[in-house]
């Protein structure tokens, strides 16, 4: 198996053998096992510190990936704060854009809506009825059959509270005959 650690280990060399001479020298199976011996010796010995180097670099190596690993979770732990930071100021300004639009359409609509009386002379008044949302009547004529007087507010209220409301519908008038009922809010003219 090839390791980039390899190359750093010690790789002592094996001792020399002893030459055998083959041809009229002594040869002898004690001389051989003697040879053999130390070679198994030096093999053990050597093998011993090659496990040892191997073991202490499987430990730095083991160090270093824990290290590498505390450091991710950091910079991810980082990089999902500042995500969440990000996420947050993109909503507030969605949330602002939305109402810039709104109140732009809510300006469109009351410039279109003077134009058209304008232009044909109605007059159209918003109201809140005492319960639903805000329901514009065009009037065609200034005689508009209703009278308005402040509501609510009174000695004992808050001021804030005081609003222009219908106090009187006439009969048979053009505010009967469109729907207006008496209290209700007058929002705009």
């Amino acid at each position: 198996p090839s390791c980039r650690f390899r190359s750093s280990l010690p790789q002592p060399p094996p001792p020399p053998l002893r030459p055998l001479v083959a041809m009229g020298g002594s040869c002898s199976c004690e001389n051989t096992k003697k040879a053999v011996d130390e070679l198994a010796e030096h093999i053990e010995d050597t093998s011993g510190e090659a496990a040892e180097a191997w073991i202490e670099a499987a430990h730095k190596a083991a160090h270093a990936a824990e290290h590498v690993a505390e450091k991710v979770a950091e910079v991810a732990k980082k990089v999902a704060h500042e995500a969440v930071e990000i996420a947050d100021d993109a909503k507030e300004h969605v949330v602002e854009a939305v109402e810039v639009v709104k109140e732009s359409v809510e300006a469109t609509c009351a410039t279109m809506d003077a134009a058209v009386a304008a232009v044909t002379g109605v007059m159209i008044v918003e109201f809140v009825p005492d319960k639903g949302a805000v329901r514009k009547v065009s009037f065609k004529t200034n005689n508009v059959g209703f009278e308005i007087a402040m509501s609510g507010g009174g000695c004992c209220g808050p001021a804030a509270q005081a609003r222009v409301a219908v106090k009187k519908v006439d009969k048979k008038g053009q505010a009967e005959a469109l729907g207006v009922l008496q209290s209700w809010k007058v929002v705009s003219i």
